[in-house]
């Protein structure tokens, strides 16, 4: 969690994984895309977009290992593409979220999170591909052209022709073409990067294996925070569904023959993660069950029975099974002459009032608290000083019962400072190699190496792309988790 807040990334950005963002449209005529790139000329847009991603997501990964490798395989790529005089820039995110975007000048993000589910060099160089692909495909450009007309031709219809009612049947059926032209693009990319890479000299059914280990890594994130997998196509859904993606990216895979044939060179790869930060890095704050610990601020907190968290840049957010409740924890510098319980009463929460303010101590520290009643959803908000810093928690339920009321207030309660040997103890879980023996299984090498690690037979499965039928191979290295 990092101090104050990000605004929304701009339709520009191309988002191709898992964890989606929602993006404000851009007007395509300020959209500048240099003939050869990548740059970022100071005070453009594009620069300006490139410093909200990378604080977004915990600013940039540094290791000369992995940077090597993602260039060289880039290199590779570039050279087969539509458009080889463009330049590419790969930058690793510091976020332990699944994701990878790309900017129209070359940029292509992905963050370390994503690097943990690749096996080898192929399936690194499907990721890869598929960003460049959006890229020299201007889909961004696309978007940004089919969003600015979509609002034009429903503005027309509202205010010139005086139909409001036409105008949001307009909107509506712009955000459904929008989001089949999204999709339609994710699927163009997958192709295209799996002839890419094919091209380049890579095993064309490394984007396979890739997506199979997306598709894995998503359903492991639903099972921990109680959701069911929806197998129905959400017609707004910008990204097709994973086993749509896997079907379409095999069935090019096999224009290129059958797997095995091309490079996907996996003790390379697993050399260049080996030793890379897995998980919340703790400068910006750990997750250990409904414990959160920021060893930097130096304080923690617990969220009430139920809640599953989620560490991210901008906030620590919380939800229980069904969704019926939710939490979110984040901060900001303010002046120490500003009352709290006025603070409350300047910044409503969704457009709602705060009322019922009152002040109190919370573990020796200035707090205010107070409501905001909705229809359908009440908020407890909190908010408590350290220093110049205020901590911000808004928990929030549907019809918030007096008895959920009151475990919000024990879970406020629990914020404290940190001691100076709890600061100490926290340390980066890191992807490490362990070589497989002759009879090791999977639960071996967990038990041995990722005590202590939530879902650890899960997520070795889930990093090693493999599945509870696999049998390990005697001399073979996989990924286990651990300091």
């Amino acid at each position: 969690m990092a101090i104050g807040s990000v605004t929304g990334l701009a339709l520009m950005l191309s988002a191709c994984i898992t964890d989606t963002i929602s993006v404000p449209p851009v007007e395509p005529q300020r959209v500048q895309i240099p003939g050869t790139g990548p740059r970022l000329e100071p005070g453009s847009q594009l620069e300006r977009e490139h410093r909200r991603l990378v604080a977004s997501f915990g600013g940039e990964y540094r290791s000369q290992k992995i940077q090597t490798q993602l260039n060289a395989i880039s290199e590779r790529l570039r050279l087969v593409s539509d458009r080889p005089s463009e330049q590419y820039r790969v930058i690793v995110l510091n976020s332990p979220s699944v994701n990878a975007f790309a900017l129209p000048n070359g940029y292509v993000y992905l963050t370390r999170g994503l690097l943990a589910l690749a096996n080898d060099t192929a399936e690194i160089a499907s990721v890869i591909a598929h960003e460049i692909a959006h890229v020299t495909a201007r889909h961004a450009m696309a978007r940004a052209e089919l969003e600015s007309r979509s609002v034009l031709v429903s503005r027309v219809m509202s205010e010139v022709l005086d139909n409001p009612g036409a105008g949001q049947l307009m909107r509506d059926q712009s955000r459904v073409a929008f989001a089949s032209f999204s999709r339609q693009q994710e699927i163009d990319a997958d192709e295209m990067g799996v002839r890419a890479i094919a091209k380049a000299g890579f095993e064309a059914h490394g984007a396979t294996r890739f997506l199979i280990a997306l598709d894995r890594s998503s359903r492991m994130r639903e099972e921990i925070a109680g959701g069911g997998k929806d197998d129905k196509t959400d017609i707004l859904a910008t990204h097709p569904q994973t086993p749509e993606r896997i079907a379409r990216a095999l069935a090019v895979a096999r224009e290129f023959g059958a797997p095995g044939i091309g490079e996907a060179d996996r003790g390379r790869w697993l050399q260049a993660v080996d030793g890379m930060t897995f998980g919340d890095d703790p400068t910006q704050g750990v997750v250990k069950g409904r414990q959160f610990f920021h060893p930097k601020l130096r304080f923690a907190m617990s969220a009430p029975e139920g809640f599953v968290l989620e560490n991210t840049a901008q906030a620590v957010l919380g939800v229980t099974a069904g969704a019926k409740e939710a939490f979110r924890l984040d901060s900001t510098r303010v002046d120490q002459g500003k009352s709290l319980a006025v603070l409350l009463a300047e910044n409503p929460i969704e457009s709602i009032g705060v009322t019922d303010i009152r002040e109190l101590q919370i573990n020796q520290l200035p707090a205010a608290t107070g409501l905001a009643k909705g229809p359908d959803w009440t908020f407890r908000v909190f908010l408590i000083r350290s220093g110049d810093i205020v901590y911000r928690m808004i928990f929030a339920a549907q019809g918030m019962s007096a008895a959920q009321d009151q475990h919000f207030l024990e879970a406020a309660q629990s914020f404290r400072r940190m001691t100076d040997d709890e600061v100490r103890d926290i340390q980066p879980q890191r992807i490490r190699l362990v070589t497989a023996r002759m009879g090791d299984k999977a639960e071996d090498l967990v038990a041995s190496h990722m005590a202590g690690i939530s879902q650890a037979l899960e997520r070795f499965y889930v990093i090693n792309g493999l599945g509870p039928e696999d049998i390990l191979q005697p001399g073979t290295a996989y990924k286990v988790i651990g300091p």
